[in-house]
């Protein structure tokens, strides 16, 4: 037993504890796979303790450390390519190629030295290389995933010629190289340019990856074992930190964005809109252009609510949010001030156009996205709002007037439909 590993051990545990409670505590997607694949990291670690170059454990405890490795590498591999490629044809290549790669990294475990079988693992694997992808995928035109046959071949390939000259611990560590720096690969595509966790989870794996690809070279080299010793540690650490730090970068970006943005609708919050009405003005100065404020109010929306529940008023709100995102322009602006209220932002508007068309243009627009009736659970709803325009500079030439007259133009509007109503009944 070495006693000299336990307090990077105990490291390694206080780190997989941290990224557990804040993984409980600030779920996010696919931090589960990084923790399994740092569990599997864990158990090597214990296993390393225990190991030995010889005597009843030595086997056993090499075949757990071996396995957890590529254990690990294929959970990584998993969490960094799930979100980029089809689940079911992912987990099915991820497992059929981790069998006989398994395999590989047993027999060297088990000291077993013969070049035989070796070549028979590799043979299956390099089969398995050419049919697997077709199957994972269901087709015989497997297009962009064409890499999926030369990145295994890289393995069994040289695990062949590796085990032919009687270099055996190559055969298996180039399997481990291949695995890990296709996870550094992976994660560099699949995390945020900008991220500081991405930097020290790339740079881990890759380490990770050169590690296993020179373990054979060191271990020939007795003077340089204090170094690799300390490397091999090292990258384990600076992997677990920088989900760590992906973790926090998520959810404080996630903060962010829901301190600007209704939770239920998705859509900018009055925050957010009163900095973009801000801007709008500022740049329609500068322009010389128009930009027009519309302000919407659904009618009636209380007595849905109160009559068929807070659910269907909710989802209601999250459909009518869609209709209105389908109804303005890429560049203008839409969000829920609260309620059943929303407003609109529309920039750039020419000049020369007259201020009734333009309003009406608007209002058209919101008209005709309340044309088709709402379908919510059994309910099939049809809704009508009012709308108020205020046109800047025609009418306002600061962002709270604009507002204000919106306002109260839908209020008015809002009067004249509530007395249509009343005069019809």
């Amino acid at each position: 037993m070495n006693i000299q590993l336990i307090p990077d051990l105990a490291a390694m545990a206080t780190l997989l504890a941290i990224l557990f409670a804040l993984r409980r505590r600030h779920p996010q997607q696919g931090v589960e796979l990084w923790i399994i694949g740092l569990v599997f990291i864990f158990i090597e670690a214990i296993a390393h303790v225990f190991y030995t170059k010889s005597g009843p454990q030595h086997i056993p405890v090499h075949i757990v450390a071996l396995d957890a490795y590529l254990a690990a590498g294929m959970f990584f591999l998993w969490a960094g390519a799930k979100d980029r490629c089809p689940r079911r044809p992912t987990l099915t290549y991820l497992l059929f190629t981790a069998v006989p790669l398994m395999v590989l990294q047993t027999i060297y475990a088990m000291d077993i030295y013969r070049p035989g079988p070796y070549r028979a693992v590799a043979l299956t694997g390099i089969m398995l290389a050419i049919v697997l992808p077709f199957l994972a995928l269901r087709s015989l035109r497997i297009g962009k995933a064409w890499w999926l046959i030369p990145l295994p071949l890289a393995i069994w390939i040289p695990s062949w010629l590796f085990a032919s000259a009687g270099m055996y611990r190559d055969a298996a560590y180039i399997a481990l190289f291949v695995v890990y720096l296709s996870v550094a690969i992976v994660f560099y595509g699949s995390l945020p340019r900008q991220s500081l966790g991405r930097i020290a989870i790339v740079t881990g794996f890759s380490i990770w990856a050169f590690v296993f690809l020179l373990h054979s070279w060191v271990t020939a080299r007795p003077q340089y074992n204090s170094i690799a010793a300390a490397i091999w540690d090292w990258q384990k650490f600076l992997v677990a930190i920088g989900m760590l730090l992906v973790m926090l970068e998520r959810q404080v970006a996630s903060n962010e964005w829901f301190a600007s943005h209704d939770q239920l609708t998705g859509l900018p919050n009055r925050r957010l809109f009163e900095e973009r009405l801000e801007m709008a003005i500022r740049n329609a100065r500068q322009s010389g252009k128009r930009i027009a404020v519309v302000m919407i109010d659904l009618n009636g929306f209380k007595a849905i609510n109160d009559s068929l529940g807070h659910e269907v008023g909710d989802i209601l709100l999250q459909q009518i949010g869609d209709a209105l995102r389908e109804a303005i322009r890429p560049t203008d602006t839409l969000a829920r001030l609260g309620g059943d209220e929303f407003i609109i932002v529309s920039v750039d508007l020419p000049v020369e156009v007259p201020s009734a068309r333009i309003v009406n243009s608007n209002t058209d627009r919101i008209v005709d996205a309340f044309k088709k009736p709402f379908r919510i659970l059994d309910h099939e709803l049809m809704v009508k709002a009012s709308v108020g325009v205020a046109i800047y500079p025609d009418d306002a030439g600061d962002e709270v007037l604009l507002r204000r007259l919106a306002d109260q133009r839908m209020y008015e509007q809002k009067l004249r439909m509530s007395a249509l109503i009343e005069v019809e009944a």
